[in-house]
This record gives C-alpha cells, sequence and structure tokens, in this order.
C-alpha cells in the first residue's frame, strides 16, 4: 500500500497545483477556451453547435476543430456553468490522469520506484502544470494516447484492454489534429515492442481483431471529415509547405544559388532544390524540438503553452535525462528501444507545421519524465547522499521560482494573451447596458464576438440565431444581444457613426481607436497597459 498512498499524495499535489487560482490564472478565456465554451454549452442545451449544425464532429468556428474536448467538456459546463472551471476542468482531470499513467507505465517498463519519481515528475512538471490550467485539446489527446499505450501494453494479460485501448486511441485521432500523423508512426512502434503478435493472435484474437477494427472505424470517420468536415483546413494552412513566405524565401535561394554557381546547370540542379531546401527547414524545426533553449531556457515562447515562460522542463532535469540516457542503456534492450524511438518520433508532427511547439510537441513530455524519473532513482540509490541533497535542492528552488511567476506574475504580465481585454468590455457592457439605449462592442477588441456571448451567458438559440442572420444598424451588421451590437465599423466611420444614433450610447473598442474619437475614455488592462477606449453619448431628453 505504500507506493499507492505515494501516489495519492502526489495526485492530490498535483490536483491542488493545476487547481489553485485556476479562475485569475489565466485571468480569462483565450478564443479557443471561448468558441469550445460556446459550443460545448450549446450542445448542451440544443444539441447544435453555435452555428446551428446538428451533433457535429467538425467545428467550424474552430477552424475545423475536431469533436473530441468539445463533447468531453459538456459533463463540465453542465456542471460549472460556463465559466474558466467549467472549460479547463477536462484540461485539469486530464493533467491528474497523465500523473497517474506515468506511475503505472513507469512501474511497468522499469520498476515501482521509477513509477514513483515519474508521477512525482509530472505532478510538478512546468509543461504539463502549464497545459493543465488551459482548456487545451492537445492535452486530452495527450491523456488519451498514454491511457491507451498503457492498456494495450497490458492487454498481454487482460485481452480486453485491447478494445479499450483502441477506443482511447480512436478518440485521441478526433482530440487533436497532429496526433493524426504522431499515432501513424507511434502505433508500429507500439506493437513492436509489445511482440510476440502470433501468439496474441492465437490466444486473443477476438478482442484483438474487435479492437483493429474500432480504430480502424475512427480512422475511417477521421478520414471522412478532413474532406467533408474541413477538420484538416488549418493544418493545411500552417505546414511548412503552404507558407506563401517560406515558398518564396526558398525559390529567391534555389535561383540564386544555380545563377552563380560555378556547376553547369544540368548538374547543380540536384544541389539546389527545393526538396533540399524544405528537408533542411524540416531539419532545423525538429532539432530545435531538443535545443536548451526550447526544453530549459524559454520554451516556445507563448505565455498561453508556458505560462511561466522559462522553459518546458527544470534545468536539473536535464542532468537526470543524461543520467537517466546512461542508466536506461543497461535495462533490457526492447525497453530501451521503445523509449528512445517514441522520443525521437514524437518531434515530427510539431517539426512538418513549424518551430518548437508545446501542444504539438507534448508527445515528447511522457519519454522525457521517463528518462528523468529513471536517472533520478538512480541518483538516490547511489551511496554519495550529497548529490541526492543538491539534486533535491536544485529541484525545490527551480519549483519555487516557477510557481512564483506562475500564480503571481504571469496572470498580469501576459493578461493580453488571453483575451482578457474582451473579458473587461464584456463585464463594462454588462454593467452599463440599463444606462443606455445601444452599447457598441466593436470587434477590434480580440475574440469580443465571442467572449460577451459567454460572460454574459447568454441563450444559445439568440446566438444561432444572430450567427445566422445578424442585425443591421446604420448599415452595419452586428450581433445583437438585447441592446448589446457587436460587429466592425471601419475606423475613419466611428465618430460619424456614433453621431448617426438618435438615442444614449456607448462605444466600446481597442485602445487604438482613441484618436478616432472626441471624447475618449482609456481603461487599463491587468498589465497597466491601455487596453479599451470608450465613449459615451448621453441625450439629454432621456
Amino acid at each position: 500500500m505504500k507506493p499507492k498512498l505515494i501516489l495519492f499524495c502526489l495526485v492530490i499535489v498535483g490536483l491542488l497545483l493545476r487547481v489553485i487560482f485556476i479562475n485569475n490564472s489565466p485571468p480569462s478565456l483565450y478564443g479557443d477556451e471561448l468558441t469550445i465554451t460556446l459550443d460545448a454549452y450549446s450542445l448542451l442545451k440544443t444539441g447544435q453547435d453555435q452555428l446551428g449544425n446538428l451533433l457535429p464532429l467538425t467545428f467550424s468556428m474552430g477552424a475545423g476543430r475536431p469533436a473530441g474536448y468539445v463533447y468531453g467538456s459538456i459533463p463540465f459546463v453542465a456542471i460549472f456553468g460556463s465559466s474558466a472551471l467549467g472549460i479547463r476542468a477536462l484540461s485539469i482531470l486530464s493533467g491528474i490522469g497523465i500523473i497517474i499513467l506515468l506511475y503505472y507505465i513507469g512501474r511497468k517498463l522499469f520498476s515501482g520506484k521509477v513509477g514513483i519519481a515519474a508521477a512525482f515528475i509530472g505532478s510538478v512538471s512546468p509543461w504539463d502544470i502549464s497545459l493543465s490550467r488551459g482548456g487545451f485539446e492537445a492535452h486530452f489527446a495527450l491523456f488519451l494516447v498514454l491511457l491507451g499505450t498503457y492498456l494495450f501494453i497490458q492487454a498481454k494479460n487482460t485481452p480486453v484492454f485491447y478494445i479499450i485501448s483502441a477506443l482511447s486511441f480512436g478518440l485521441t485521432l478526433h482530440t487533436y489534429p497532429t496526433y493524426k500523423v504522431s499515432l501513424l508512426l507511434f502505433l508500429p512502434l507500439l506493437l513492436w515492442y509489445q511482440g510476440d503478435l502470433k501468439r496474441v493472435l492465437n490466444n486473443y484474437r477476438k478482442y484483438f481483431l474487435t479492437g483493429v477494427c474500432i480504430f480502424i472505424f475512427f480512422s475511417g470517420l477521421s478520414l471522412i471529415q478532413t474532406f467533408t468536415g474541413g477538420s484538416e483546413a488549418r493544418f493545411l494552412g500552417i505546414n511548412i509547405f503552404a507558407q506563401d513566405k517560406l515558398k518564396d524565401t526558398i525559390v529567391q535561394k534555389i535561383n540564386f544559388e544555380r545563377q552563380i554557381t560555378q556547376l553547369p546547370q544540368s548538374i547543380s540542379k540536384y544541389f539546389h532544390n527545393k526538396p533540399i531546401e524544405y528537408a533542411k527547414v524540416f531539419s532545423e524545426n525538429y532539432l530545435q524540438n531538443f535545443s536548451i533553449d526550447f526544453l530549459i531556457l524559454h520554451g516556445d515562447r507563448n505565455p498561453r503553452h508556458n505560462m511561466a515562460t522559462m522553459g518546458e522542463i527544470y534545468f536539473i532535469e536535464l542532468v537526470l535525462i543524461f543520467i537517466g540516457f546512461i542508466a536506461s542503456w543497461y535495462k533490457e534492450k526492447r525497453t530501451k528501444i521503445f523509449l528512445f524511438s517514441w522520443l525521437f518520433l514524437a518531434p515530427i508532427p510539431a517539426a512538418i507545421i513549424d518551430t518548437p511547439h508545446a501542444l504539438r510537441s507534448a508527445f515528447m513530455f511522457p519519454p522525457l519524465v521517463l528518462f528523468s524519473a529513471v536517472g533520478l532513482i538512480t541518483v538516490f540509490n547511489h551511496k554519495n547522499k550529497l548529490f541526492s541533497v543538491l539534486i533535491l535542492m536544485i529541484f525545490i528552488f527551480q519549483f519555487i521560482f516557477f510557481v512564483q511567476k506562475l500564480y503571481f506574475l504571469a496572470p498580469k504580465e501576459y493578461s493580453n494573451f488571453w483575451s482578457y481585454s474582451a473579458k473587461l468590455a464584456s463585464q463594462i457592457a454588462k454593467n452599463n447596458k440599463d444606462k443606455f439605449t445601444y452599447v457598441i462592442l466593436s470587434d477590434r477588441i480580440d475574440n469580443i464576438e465571442f467572449a460577451y456571448p459567454v460572460y454574459a451567458k447568454i441563450d444559445p438559440n439568440i446566438i444561432i440565431s444572430q450567427n445566422q442572420n445578424k442585425t443591421l444598424l446604420n448599415g452595419s451588421k452586428f450581433k445583437k444581444f438585447d441592446n448589446i451590437y457587436i460587429g466592425y465599423i471601419p475606423e475613419s466611420r466611428v465618430e460619424k457613426f456614433i453621431d448617426s444614433l438618435e438615442r444614449s450610447m456607448l462605444y466600446i473598442s481597442s485602445a487604438g481607436d482613441k484618436e478616432f474619437l472626441s471624447n475618449p475614455e482609456l481603461i487599463d488592462g491587468l498589465d497597466g497597459q491601455k487596453a479599451l477606449v470608450l465613449e459615451k453619448r448621453a441625450l439629454s431628453n432621456e
């Protein structure tokens, strides 16, 4: 019972780190969280998404977002409402599930001590804590793929796990797009690691083939959504082969090199061409996933994915991972190859798209933790306890630094990354809607068209109606919720539009609109910067 008690304590610690101040850190919901909330709440109340589509498998407001996180969030939105906890609960629980799975996978691959060490590192990991505190589809997908992996490995002893594992992998395909590539690379490796396929087919044919059929069904469904639901629209627009700027740079480079080379043109084309240049771009992107800058110093530099902007793992983990590599070298050969291959396959989908990305590269996280856990146990088993104490002290020091930045600095410093202006504008509109005939919210406020319906808890039927048929006001189209109008007014026409309204009016826009207004009132954001501008018109006869 002792390992289970330790695991329970680590889960409690992990839960606290992921839940504490969840409504204020991050300080608001960003665009993807807002659209997921609207879709989940609309499905709960009407069976339709916010555009009126009945039980869709891809969501247009998320640029072809897969269904997994939206449907998975419905129970939590039902319990907690359209709130931060409502949309982040699934990601928080995914983090807790990942801690538990790291324990069981570590125990299965190495030992109970390594399992406990893996759970400990996972519970305090900057990478996983950051992903747990936002409504990230990639984090739920990481939990699903880890669950599928553990169940598949265990299926030799409990064959019904082949079916549940296939279900988990199938749901992964419908949760985050890059796992369509990751699973294509990873599943053959997992099948090889389990080994003895002939014995499996002889003894557990029914369970194994049922699992295969389930996974094929989900794969086929995913393929259909690719062609009919636009589920790959965003990927097709951002991968390295579709980026116009990169295309132009490569073409110019090739033309220049072919012009100045002293090789004959018939030969130079084999040295200067698009395949070679794209291979260089891919290789650079891939190798950056293993860089000190990404892993230790700055992470992917996006405060939404990496809330403390410190790096994805602690510096001391680099030492532990190195020790873990060395120690793993002498372990069972199949386990060694499996973990090394997992780690080196994981960044491929991210490299196809761009530089390292905490969400797309998250499949690297489990093998890094497992190597780090092996290193930690190796250190603690060493006769020199002074080294163990030093490692622990550095770990604690880095953890304290991470926590203070995560909870006390990042929420204000990076509030604009979380569409805080939209939350602030929504609150001002709600508080003043009864004081004015018109309240105009400019869509130059990032994500305001999704933020106001969420924070004001607008009836999904009204949202669907306004998404399908906008309201016309003085020649401009708006989404209308009571006397709140959300839409676009050209900067040059703002003052004229305001003057044309014959009743009292409150206009709210981004701070940049101040130069187009006659009597602007500026509002600060959490970071001390000007976030919003207000213009009020009250008529004397009202």
